[in-house]
């Protein structure tokens, strides 16, 4: 492929600013020729002076009643809530914890094991402890029969897996633990697909970085530990009314079905210069030639590849010195971050019944600083090696790095944030293409973005996925200087941008946690550095609420807050340290804390909530497979009458396109 390099470098010319000089506004004025044939005649002139005036009071106007709104706001004291209740029986210092979709139990991690309490009693069923194994990261999943998948990772970067049945704990396999130190890779970060069938587990060592995905025998697991169940002999009181205390598991394995391995899937490889001579050959070289678009099947030399950046180098020369200059952080392998994904319009998958169980078969993954996202299917083809690296069935490339991401609890939309600012939209189980585009102003970087959604209708649409006639969806976009910004969109409609919380002007006042509460509609609770906890509501654009911890306490690391949010209770769970002394020493590990809930049941602001949520469509029902073709073929219906007034135009720009291609010809 040709390669087009200028044989000279350019100079980039010096600012001409500086040279101006000073003069009088009115003096510029006269000698600006655009501004001397915009001075009108009258009476048209005394018409621009008086519109002009009435814009100047209309926009003081303004301002004075933003300013008295302001003033209001800040004379408005929002109304405090306590804990409701707290637990303080554990031994060591809670490092996280988490909440299931069912609302019966919490998990959390602490530093020596963990602990498994009941809701709302929040009596301690059972744990396992283990010596010098500080839990820094747990997630739970419920299985079918009442039963949790359990996933930690500890502060040496080791990731296990424990099966929670039967008011017991048991421990599954620990995924990277190795004797030797030199081999040990870490893991960052571990996540289950909705109903526990795969597990994804990102590890790094030896400066790389990679995702292992595994399929979960769930249902042999319970088959298993429920004989285990039976020949464990049980602690009895001394009148055999049951355990007469807790029950702690150690830390050796339980003797079951491992989980399998099905996929490695590795970072992607940085671009480099192509031996291929031919385009035509780096075609063939692609399997199947259907995956396009990783850049990595080019025909670029090395060659021009140097000869390319020598020439960008020297061109802008002063600009990248000033840049090296400065000192850089050690690169870091990048992450990744994947979701499993529903069947949809992009990769199906059969009329069986495994799609109206809510079984996943995809995974989407991208990697920091990177422009792809890639797709892979759960199910590999049979002719591909298990050990093979898999291949992307689907890539998506973007026009700029991907920082951040979200999915909705359904998986039907997924969200990317650019680095420029921008975020796509995708209908990814509907229609397959963009829902929108939104460019956030200029400025703001983003940091995390969160879907705002009702989680009755989510649940349906997992279990079946019906068509929405006008799909709509809200997303929160959290800003690295403290911003906050609702973003609505709908398929044929304008998007909106709202400011929901505006940059801060201290540290104290940044944002450390965005909770979207699904369970509510449009409300968010916001966690800042200074340990205060606020209800939003996204769609009055106001404070509702606010929770305290007692006085003996504060909210601990309030920088990365310890929380978790259990929709089905309302139930915000949040970790308090003590107050000490200003002149008591102690280390982190020594302060007592406790875990405080906060019960969104029985306040004040419930009501008006609860309307809200009556006011919201209703879940639709589960159709046949005949009546969900009945619904496809109506919508098809009553969209013919828009298809038929695109077609003329469609046919008038492929005749424009035909003419112009015989012109060239």
């Amino acid at each position: 492929m040709p390669v087009y390099i200028r044989k000279r470098t350019l100079n980039i010319q010096s600012p001409s600013e500086k040279d101006w000089s000073k003069t009088e506004e009115e003096d510029f004025f006269l000698q600006d020729p655009d501004q001397a044939l915009d001075c009108l005649p009258q009476p048209y002139r005394m018409i621009v002076k008086i519109v002009n005036r009435i814009f100047d009071q209309s926009w003081e106007s303004v301002q004075a009643r933003e300013e008295h709104r302001e003033a209001e706001r800040l004379k408005k004291k929002n109304i405090a809530y306590q804990p409701t209740d707290d637990i303080k029986q554990f031994d060591g210092r809670a490092n996280c914890i988490a909440s299931t979709g069912t609302g019966r139990y919490i998990f959390v991690g602490l530093t020596n094991g963990l602990v498994v309490f009941s809701t709302p009693s929040y009596i301690r069923i059972c744990g396992w402890e283990a010596a010098e194994v500080e839990i820094s990261i747990i997630s739970a999943c419920q299985v079918p029969d009442q039963s949790y998948l359990i996933g930690t990772v500890d502060n040496m970067g080791t990731a296990r897996l424990f099966y929670f049945y039967v008011d017991h704990i048991s421990l599954i396999k620990a995924i990277n633990e190795l004797e030797d130190i030199s081999k040990r890779t870490i893991c960052m970060k571990l996540g289950f697909s909705q109903g526990g069938d795969y597990a994804g587990v990102l590890l790094q060592g030896g400066g790389e970085s990679w995702l292992e995905v595994y399929r979960l025998p769930k249902d042999s697991w319970l088959k298993e530990l429920d004989q285990s169940q039976v020949a464990r002999p049980q602690h009895k009181g001394p009148e055999g009314q049951g355990d007469e205390n807790p029950e702690t598991v150690g830390s050796v394995e339980t003797k079951v079905t491992p989980p399998a391995l099905i996929m490695k899937i590795k970072s992607p490889r940085p671009l480099t210069g192509s031996h291929f001579k031919t385009a035509s050959e780096a075609l063939q070289k692609t399997d199947e030639s259907n995956v396009i678009g990783s850049g990595h099947n080019h025909v670029i030399s090395a060659h021009q590849w140097e000869h390319q950046e020598a020439v960008f180098y020297a061109t802008f020369k002063k600009y990248l010195d000033a840049r090296n200059a400065e000192p850089t952080e050690e690169k870091k392998p990048s992450e990744a971050v994947f979701y499993f994904l529903l069947p949809g319009k992009i990769l199906q998958m059969g009329s069986d019944g495994k799609s109206l169980t809510g079984m996943p078969n995809a995974i989407g993954v991208h990697w920091n600083d990177r422009h792809n996202l890639y797709q892979y299917l759960l199910v590999r083809p049979h002719k591909e090696k298990s050990d093979s690296e898999p291949k992307p069935e689907v890539v998506w490339p973007c026009a700029a790095p991907i920082i951040c991401s979200a999915a909705s609890s359904c998986t039907s939309y997924l969200a990317l944030g650019c680095e420029d600012g921008t975020i796509t939209i995708w209908d990814i189980k509907y229609s397959g293409s963009p829902l929108a585009v939104v460019a956030l102003p200029e400025g703001c970087h983003m940091q995390d973005i969160y879907f705002l959604e009702n989680s009755n209708i989510n649940t349906n649409q997992m279990q079946f996925p019906s068509i929405p006639a006008r799909p709509k969806v809200q997303i929160l976009a959290w800003c690295t200087s403290g911003s906050l910004y609702l973003i609505m969109a709908a398929w044929g409609k304008e998007t909106n941008i709202i400011l929901l919380r505006d940059s801060s002007k201290t540290p104290d006042e940044l944002i450390s946690a965005v909770i979207p509460v699904p369970t509510l509609p449009n409300t968010v609770l916001l966690i800042s550095r200074e340990g205060q906890v606020e209800l939003l509501d996204s769609a009055e654009q106001e404070v509702v609420c606010q929770f305290d911890v007692p006085i003996s306490h504060m909210v601990a690391t309030p920088w990365q807050p310890v929380f978790a949010l259990d929709p089905v209770n309302l139930c915000l769970y949040l970790r308090g340290d003590q107050r000490l002394p200003p002149d008591t020493p102690a280390h982190a590990s020594d302060v007592p804390c406790s875990i405080f809930c906060f019960s969104f049941e029985g306040l004040s602001f419930m009501e008006t909530f609860l309307k809200k949520q009556e006011s919201i469509e209703a879940p639709l029902k589960l159709f046949l497979w005949d009546r969900r073709c009945e619904l496809i073929f109506q919508n098809r219906l009553q969209s013919q009458v828009e298809r038929c007034k695109q077609l003329p135009d469609c046919w008038e720009q492929l005749q424009k396109c035909a003419k112009a291609k015989r012109h060239r010809n």
